[in-house]
């Protein structure tokens, strides 16, 4: 999934939280933007992969819509998440309200990744290109992205 379908997943998510009171908007926002960090493991992964010192980050994007490359981080393997559910453990003692944010941004991006949520099968794509980044979006993801905007307002209520 895309940046934004990732940051409106885990924002979504936190607004579950905001409604039965467990936290405000600010904490929830906070989780969005944590849940849309995570992807960075891909940009770290190029580099050392690649070894592409001085690549910019909108290249190696474009790179990866195109095909060119495509990888994942040990985050978001089973080791990886291990490591980070031990750590979230540990902040568990340390800060209960970071706890929260990092647990429910890592964990709800990693739902994403692996959940299959296409259920309808809906394979087309629409390609945008916008301050020279590319993207080649499933109508799925656009159609998903519109039901958690559409959510999020609800909540706000």
């Amino acid at each position: 999934m895309y940046p934004q379908s990732h940051f409106l997943f885990s924002f979504f998510v936190g607004m579950i939280f905001v409604k039965f009171g467990f936290f405000d908007y600010r904490i929830a926002l906070l989780i969005g933007f944590v849940g849309l960090l995570i992807d960075m493991d891909h940009y770290i992964t190029f580099l050392v992969k690649y070894k592409y010192r001085d690549l910019k980050f909108k290249d190696s994007w474009n790179r990866a819509v195109k095909g060119v490359y495509a990888g994942r981080g040990f985050i978001h393997h089973e080791l990886g998440i291990i490591l980070i559910s031990i750590v979230l453990l540990m902040l568990y003692d340390f800060n209960m309200t970071l706890f929260w944010v990092f647990a429910l941004g890592y964990y709800s991006h990693i739902f994403l990744d692996y959940a299959h949520l296409n259920i309808l099968k809906i394979k087309t794509r629409i390609t945008f290109r916008a301050a020279g980044l590319v993207e080649k979006i499933n109508k799925f993801e656009i159609l998903f992205d519109i039901f958690l905007i559409f959510g999020i307002i609800l909540l706000f209520f």
